[in-house]
């Protein structure tokens, strides 16, 4: 390999599909025109002296969810939306014509057991999934 031109320079390309090349420019450009080496240089000494061991990390993945699990947060929310959603029916109008009839009594449905983790064990949901998962339904009923 050949002697570098200048010592201290460097050219870096970012790859911007990369979403940690992306999040990595993105503060780049927030910093002042001279202070992206300092920024860099006290990244790189962090990470050296926090992370030598493990110098390419693992890509955090996201946790996995089984169908139940998501299956119970779904019904959990459609349970809080028709409760929210329901008001009681207005009496109707009295029409000498029409025939009075019996609507069926609904019957009741016995709620769906919640679920809940074990003594230990780790939600598999937490509350920003919750909140996807509300606004994504919101989103549909919506018709977005």
């Amino acid at each position: 390999m050949a002697a570098k031109k200048e010592r201290g320079r460097f050219s870096l390309r970012f790859n911007i599909s990369d979403p940690i090349h992306l999040a990595t420019v993105e503060l780049l450009e927030k910093q002042p025109d001279h202070g992206k080496a300092q920024y860099i240089a006290n990244a790189v000494v962090f990470y050296d002296t926090h992370f030598a061991d493990d110098p390419q990390p693992l890509r955090a993945a996201a946790p996995a969810i089984d169908r139940a699990a998501i299956e119970a947060i779904v019904r959990e929310i459609l349970l809080q939306e028709t409760r929210h959603s329901e008001k009681p029916a207005a009496a109707p109008a009295a029409c000498p014509d029409a025939e009075t009839t019996t609507a069926p009594v609904p019957q009741e449905q016995t709620p769906e057991p919640e679920y809940v983790p074990e003594l230990g064990e780790e939600p598999e949901a937490d509350d920003a999934i919750l909140g996807l998962i509300s606004s994504t339904m919101e989103a549909f009923r919506q018709g977005r």
